[in-house]
């Protein structure tokens, strides 16, 4: 009993990230569609309104990848059964994050960017998606065999 609840006491951080991913969130919908931010310009194409939505969301993306850190962290310290998986916590986390950035970073760049410039940064983000799923690939590749033994329930029998 008291194992658990020092299991339990070690994840309760996760809510509060959660707490403040889902505020971030709110907060950048909300004030983002209010019409004070958009009708307020900062340029002739970049309103208040994107720079909130890239602030709100951008900081909901930070978060969530350092929470993926925060997990990796506490799974490998804990142990148990999601030590098979550990190795795949960060590169999952990278391959989102990265691939809904792309979304963010266009609010507050697009305005100032020409054609050319749009299409490097749309091959950027190519790359950084496709590294980040071949970091993936790798991890599970290079560590398929714990979670092999994992999901066959081999793990328990040895």
């Amino acid at each position: 009993m008291a194992q658990d609840k020092k299991a339990y006491a070690e994840w309760t951080w996760v809510g509060r990230y959660r707490a403040v991913i889902a505020l971030s969130l709110i907060l950048a919908a909300i004030l983002g569609n209010m019409s004070l931010f958009e009708k307020t310009y900062l340029t002739k194409r970049l309103n208040a309104a994107h720079i909130v939505e890239f602030l709100g969301f951008g900081a909901a993306l930070v978060l969530g990848w350092l929470l993926a850190q925060r997990a990796t962290l506490v799974v490998r310290k804990e142990g148990g059964k999601a030590q098979a998986a550990v190795h795949l916590i960060l590169p999952v986390a990278s391959l989102i994050v990265t691939a809904l950035a792309y979304s963010v970073v266009l609010l507050v760049v697009k305005p100032f960017l020409g054609v050319i410039m749009i299409k490097v940064i749309n091959w950027f983000f190519i790359l950084l998606i496709v590294a980040c799923a071949a970091w993936l690939v790798m991890a599970v590749f290079d560590k398929s065999a714990p979670m092999t033994d994992f999901l066959t329930g081999e793990s328990g029998r040895k």
